[in-house]
């Protein structure tokens, strides 16, 4: 199962999806390059959860992304 966990104004919002359900994949491929496109940072979590690394494009394979907005000082 892949993870989608969407950091945000909602709170922390989770969408999942099966890498063999071509339209899950598709659903939240969608959800992820709209977040990217308002700003958002991507970061694909490794299996023991301790580190991550920016990602650009979505990686249904990735297992878990976690998804931020960004950051603005002042």
């Amino acid at each position: 199962m892949g993870e989608l966990r969407i950091m945000g104004s909602k709170g922390d919002q989770k969408v999942i999806w099966d890498p063999k359900n071509k339209d899950e994949v598709d659903a939240s491929k969608i959800t992820f390059d709209s977040l990217i496109k308002k700003g958002f940072k991507a970061f694909k979590v490794d299996k023991k959860g301790d580190a991550g690394s920016q990602i650009r494009k979505f990686d249904p394979k990735a297992g878990k992304i976690i998804l931020v907005p960004e950051i603005v000082g002042g």
